[in-house]
């Protein structure tokens, strides 16, 4: 899966990246935006976890150094770009340059949209540069890294693997609760996101997407499971550790919509012909996007308001 592209797997992380679009206009799309918010981050860490492949030749030093070149590097060049640009248009030519200017590269560097949880009094908000969706890349980086030690412990075996990773859900539910700020680069949610790269692991092992594809009336019944769960968990929001009422059940309703998505973008390819394919295309280039849609509805909505 690494050096072959897969379609269906293009096409489900388009779906992701299209219910970000949406959510982030900042306008409610009702059932889409509360059921595709319930899937569109856990698809992501699933679907990483579908092509992940633990190689026990391969060093730590080299994994980190290969994802480090595909999430560290486009999040600290966007990054920039975006605080080089508002630096210059708000700051340097107004001639208002002060400490305040530089205050953005300290959200870069923590890479966390708030320090406290959501609608916290006297909250710090970092990301302020239309920079916000780029946490998810660190947060990843440092999910595909836990992953690798975790399998690195179990020497390869998913059994194992799932025992351990039994102790990282509980550090993150801990740390949930015990600790009172949002750590840097989604430390927290990183190893919460581990499970979702394990159930994606799993699911790929065990070819679990094609099998059950021929099965719509388990399918049926899944999707009923997840519109009960989600209308019980109520709405959530992975950057800034909201879960709704239960990080557990959270785990459940996410890996299911990702699922349920997975199968939705395997009809398609077999199905859908030009579409799948140009949703492929968009589900290839989901990291620009993910960078760069807030700037580029700030373009829009100035050039609306000029016309």
């Amino acid at each position: 899966m690494e050096k072959k592209r897969v379609l269906w797997l293009d096409i489900a992380k388009a779906a992701g990246i299209i219910i970000v679009l949406l959510v982030h206009t900042g306008r409610s799309f009702g059932p889409v935006s509360f059921f595709g918010g319930m899937f569109y981050m856990p698809i992501f860490f699933v679907l990483a976890g579908m092509t992940f492949r633990y190689k026990p030749e391969e060093s730590f030093a080299d994994f980190t150094k290969k994802k480090a070149r595909r999430l560290l590097v486009p999040y600290f060049g966007y990054n920039l770009f975006l605080f080089l640009f508002f630096f210059v248009k708000n700051d340097l030519l107004a001639g208002q340059v002060s400490a305040q200017s530089f205050f953005p590269l300290l959200g870069i560097l923590y890479s966390r949209n708030c320090l406290f949880p959501a609608d916290a009094p006297g909250n710090v908000y970092f990301m302020q540069i239309l920079n916000a969706p780029t946490w998810f890349l660190t947060c990843m980086f440092l999910a595909y890294l836990i992953f690798w030690l975790l399998m690195r412990a179990a020497k390869g075996n998913m059994k194992k693997a799932l025992y351990l990773n039994f102790g990282l859900l509980l550090a993150s539910v801990l740390l949930h609760y015990l600790c009172p700020v949002l750590l840097p680069w989604s430390l927290d949610c990183a190893l919460y996101s581990v499970s979702f790269l394990m159930f994606g692991s799993s699911l790929a092992r065990r070819e679990l997407v094609e099998k059950l594809y021929r099965k719509p009336g388990i399918l049926v019944l899944l999707a009923a499971a997840f519109i009960g769960l989600s209308c019980l968990n109520g709405s959530v929001n992975m950057s800034v550790a909201d879960y709704g009422r239960s990080m557990i059940l959270y785990l459940v309703i996410g890996g299911l919509g990702s699922f349920l998505v997975m199968e939705a973008s395997l009809f398609l390819e077999k199905h859908a012909g030009v579409f799948a394919k140009a949703c492929g295309f968009l589900g290839r280039h989901t990291m620009p996007v993910l960078c760069l849609h807030l700037f580029v509805y700030s373009i829009i909505e100035t050039i609306l308001n000029i016309l």
